[in-house]
């Protein structure tokens, strides 16, 4: 995966930096989009969700929809 990232050009074709503050300066900069569905990104974590308790279908469903609900809440998973 590789994914663009938003920075500054530089001014000059020789020096890189005219002090440790310009490039610490330099490196605030860059930004890297979120990730979407069609795009690289940054990915953000999702919310812990707890294990199905038993081995019903009822369960298994709810633990379903909780991972989805985590996802979408987080960001990860497109919610349309």
């Amino acid at each position: 995966m590789s994914v663009n990232v938003a920075h500054t050009d530089f001014t000059d074709a020789t020096t890189l930096f005219a002090d440790l503050a310009a490039a610490n300066a330099m490196l605030d900069g860059l930004t890297v989009p979120d990730a979407t569905t069609s795009t690289d990104g940054v990915a953000k974590m999702a919310a812990i969700v707890a294990e199905p308790s038993g081995n019903s279908a009822t369960n298994n469903q709810t633990a379903i929809i909780a991972i989805l609900t985590s996802l979408k809440n987080a960001g990860i998973m497109s919610s349309s």
